[in-house]
């Protein structure tokens, strides 16, 4: 958890100056029929770019330095720049020496888009064994969280177990990174303020396959019957009253 922790310090300073959060996670996997496919996450804070230039320009020629400065991690009020967002986005999208010589992982890509603050990364795998494999290195090298299976797919039945859950993992590092210890009750009370909006999506694409039903009851089944996504929001306290899971069964046909 330390390099999660330390990822996300410099997204809490950042986010106290905009009060609001506007983080979102995606997480998209597309299974074809003989279980290849490919994976993509993105951590999206673009939004957080768009209130920091709107400040600026409300501000004029107060704020020192450009909005890319800013983004960057520089101090609003003048103080010296510690690249603090380059360094997260490093951090977040560095996957491919990681994942270099995994079998059946090819075509690793490394989002680091320091300008619009999106993060990520996408590989393709040669089936869901392998995806795994990809996944239980990258949670390990990422989140310090160990997991096994974290996919199952055979055609006509896929499982997506609640291991590997990035909205959890990501709320534990702003939980743990925002003071948690320090600030106590106030301080969980104004990260759940801050990051109410906060989303994590989960797409799930079976072009050669028709979705019958899931047991997730936030699964949205699109795109005719190819396409399932589930968003949970880890800060919205209404949601989590119902206990919200990235976990779901779901029969394909």
């Amino acid at each position: 958890m330390k390099n999660l922790k330390n990822l996300f310090v410099a997204a809490l300073v950042l986010v106290s100056m905009t009060l609001t959060s506007c983080l979102h996670i995606l997480e998209e996997v597309t299974f074809k029929d003989k279980g290849n496919g490919t994976y993509a996450m993105t951590l999206d804070m673009s939004e957080i770019k768009g209130m920091v230039d709107m400040m600026k320009g409300m501000a004029g020629d107060s704020l020192a330095g450009d909005s890319t400065a800013i983004m960057q991690g520089a101090d609003p009020m003048g103080g010296g720049a510690d690249n603090s967002m380059t360094q997260m986005g490093e951090q977040l999208s560095s996957v491919a020496t990681s994942l270099k010589g995994v079998q059946g992982v090819t075509n690793v890509m490394e989002v680091n888009d320091t300008t619009n603050l999106k993060f990520g990364y996408s590989f393709d795998f040669a089936d869901v064994a392998a995806l795994n494999r990809a996944l239980k290195i990258i949670n390990k090298d990422k989140y310090d969280s160990k997991t096994d299976e974290i996919f199952k797919f055979s055609g006509k039945n896929f499982e997506r177990m609640s291991s590997g859950d990035l909205g959890q993992e990501i709320k534990k590092a702003l939980s743990e990174g925002g003071g948690e210890e320090e600030g106590g009750e106030e301080s969980m009370e104004m990260m759940k303020m801050m990051f109410a909006d906060m989303s994590y999506t989960q797409t799930y694409h079976f072009p050669d396959r028709e979705i019958k039903k899931s047991d997730n009851s936030l699964a949205q089944v699109t795109d005719n019957n190819h396409t399932m996504t589930i968003v949970i929001k880890p800060f919205d306290e209404e949601q989590q009253k119902t206990k919200p899971t990235v976990a779901t069964v779901a029969k394909l046909k």
